[in-house]
């Protein structure tokens, strides 16, 4: 197993050059005014270093909390380097002038949609009325994000926060309603749709009590039917908003619905259930297996691809299963794959023309037992022994997949 601490993850943290200390483990630059990428993350370890980086037009940050004051320093030249020229052994060459362009996007983007998202829940818990069209900027970003870096925008989803959950869950769900819809050939007015549905289709938790909400453990009957009632409050949280359309009303009223009509609250099942209902079971609950939890950790996407196909002519569509997992990927981003090399590596990147063989950041030998340099592989261009063996559950080897993914 490896060694790591099983302390929860902190999530990476962006903060302004500015508020940098001498210690802090900076893995990238969120906003720039010139063109520069950190080829190598490492801690900043001197005021030197600190100056270069404001010196250079570095305005905002990425920081990962849990490791300060460890791995190698940023020296002034991996700050400043500009080489296109990757490692032979990656096979994945990159630009990295476009790579921090689109990272430095992505990474904004992601965080004000967290930022709306949590305010959106804050102003219904006060009372006060729904605004779609607040939501309607970001849906437009995060469908763009969909068709030009989806595989960046989904790292990041998988970096969560347990105590997070109903903020992210939305957010996710939205993400994965576009990229099924977008796979499926939908209209980008009905993807816009899909995505502001899914940040609203959870809206009603925000009546449950708390006690109910984040119990760590089994709900009794009782509970179970508050908890259920959220779906109604969502709809009543909808109905009077203006913007609200059918689609996004479909995906908040539905997404508990199962095609055997054992779903609640109304129960549907069939003909009943439209396009948009039946994505929204399989996203809903797809997301929800792949969360960690204040009390579960998350299962391995493929894990859960197994839960819908056992699901799948009953509580789900049968065809769409099938379509979403192939919309995600054999390997979807942030799966730990075992190459058979022994070597231990997270997914990043799909390859839509050779789905088993990916873009993965390798990280660990199981042959050798300990770690190895962080380097990004293109096994497209890889050597069979450089292949996947078989997709592996985090928690065999105590991997903390946040770590790699950025």
């Amino acid at each position: 197993m490896i060694t790591e601490s099983h302390a929860p993850t902190p999530a990476l943290q962006c903060i302004a050059v500015e508020a940098l200390q001498i210690g802090m483990f900076v893995t990238g630059i969120a906003t720039q005014r010139a063109q520069m990428v950190i080829s190598r993350p490492g801690c900043i370890n001197s005021m030197e270093q600190l100056a270069a980086l404001r010196a250079r037009g570095v305005q905002e940050v990425w920081v990962d909390p849990a490791r300060a004051r460890s791995g190698e320093p940023v020296t002034a030249q991996s700050l400043t380097e500009m080489s296109t020229a990757t490692s032979a052994s990656s096979g994945h060459a990159r630009d990295p002038g476009s790579a921090a362009r689109k990272a430095s996007r992505i990474h904004r983007l992601y965080k004000e949609a967290k930022t709306m998202q949590n305010k959106l829940f804050r102003s219904l818990k006060r009372g006060e009325p729904l605004q779609v069209a607040d939501l309607e900027a970001i849906a437009d970003e995060l469908v763009d994000s969909i068709f030009e870096n989806r595989d960046a925008l989904f790292c990041l989803a998988r970096i969560r926060e347990k105590d997070s959950y109903l903020m992210e869950h939305s957010l996710n769900v939205a993400m994965l309603l576009a990229n099924f819809g977008r796979y499926l050939g939908l209209d980008r007015s009905i993807l816009r749709e899909l995505t502001i549905g899914g940040l609203l289709h959870d809206t009603g938790k925000i009546m449950i009590p708390d006690a109910i909400l984040h119990k760590p453990a089994r709900l009794t009957d009782e509970e179970f039917a508050v908890m259920r009632s959220h779906v109604q409050h969502s709809i009543d949280i909808l109905k009077d908003a203006a913007g609200i359309t059918p689609v996004m009303m479909t995906v908040a009223a539905c997404h508990h619905e199962r095609l055997d009509g054992k779903g609640y609250p109304f129960g549907l099942s069939g003909e009943r259930l439209n396009l948009y209902a039946r994505m929204s079971t399989i996203v809903d609950v797809y997301d929800a297996l792949t969360a960690d939890r204040c009390y579960k950790a998350g299962m391995p996407p493929t894990a859960a691809f197994r839960i819908l196909l056992q699901g799948a002519g009953s509580q789900f569509d049968d065809d769409l299963v099938s379509r979403f997992i192939k919309c995600m990927g054999i390997h979807p981003v942030g799966t730990l794959v075992k190459l058979k090399s022994g070597k231990l590596a997270v997914v990043i990147e799909r390859n839509e023309d050779a789905p088993l063989q990916p873009v993965v950041k390798v990280f660990y030998s199981t042959v050798g037992q300990h770690h190895l340099d962080v380097r990004i592989l293109d096994l497209g261009k890889a050597s069979d022994s450089e292949q996947i063996e078989t997709a592996v559950d985090p928690k065999q080897y105590g991997v903390e997949i946040a770590r790699y993914l950025m």
